[in-house]
């Protein structure tokens, strides 16, 4: 198994989860751009997007969450995506709260902005600047969302939608996006997330 990794935001998504499985996973850091488009990676990934998992058949398995949900399943061990049916559940409907409300909203804003996606898409400023725009008010709502004081995202315990919310930090960091200084709910979570291992991945 080799899973190929690069500096981006759905790659560091999966690295902090095999961080926090405490699992070994071989890897392969390629470049953007000028790795991911070559023809060799296209054979991999005809979409020329990490990371990419490569299995010991060689099946390829591509985007970080089919990545993460193929690694819980395999290593069943310190499960971060639920177990009882309720858990399980409600870990899933944060999971892509946090990345449809937050992660793809700043990941818009990026794909429309920088140079490295300029022949991917046809870029409009104006979008981008909408999704910057609205960044605020996606971090405030998350901060109302957790004024019952639960210490992470999905409940008590540590999961994978506080994985997808590290991911948004870590992306949030490069652009200056950070959470607003009236996010008491959110620095709370966002200090401890910062203090874990993981954080390095």
């Amino acid at each position: 198994m080799k899973l190929y990794d690069a500096k981006s935001g759905n790659a560091k998504r999966v690295r902090i989860y095999i961080a926090e499985k405490g699992i070994n996973v071989p890897r392969e850091e390629i470049e953007l751009g000028s790795d991911t488009r070559s023809e060799k990676f296209l054979r991999i990934n005809s979409l020329g997007e990490v990371p990419a998992l490569e299995l010991d058949n060689g099946q390829i398995i591509t985007e970080s969450n089919a990545i993460c949900n193929y690694l819980e399943a395999r290593y069943p061990e310190n499960p971060l995506m639920g177990t009882a049916a309720e858990e399980a559940g409600c870990i899933d409907m944060w999971s892509w709260r946090i990345y449809s409300q937050l992660f793809l909203t700043v990941g818009l804003m990026v794909r429309h902005q920088i140079p490295l996606f300029a022949d991917v898409l046809e870029q409009i400023p104006a979008f981008a600047e909408s999704q910057r725009k609205s960044i605020p008010d996606k971090w405030r709502w998350l901060d109302r969302e957790m004024a019952d004081g639960r210490p992470f995202i999905a409940g008590k315990s540590f999961s994978f939608a506080d994985v997808q919310g590290m991911t948004v930090l870590a992306i949030t960091d490069i652009f200056d996006l950070s959470s607003p200084d009236d996010c008491l709910n959110v620095r709370r979570w966002e200090k401890t997330m910062r203090e874990r291992p993981s954080w390095q991945a």
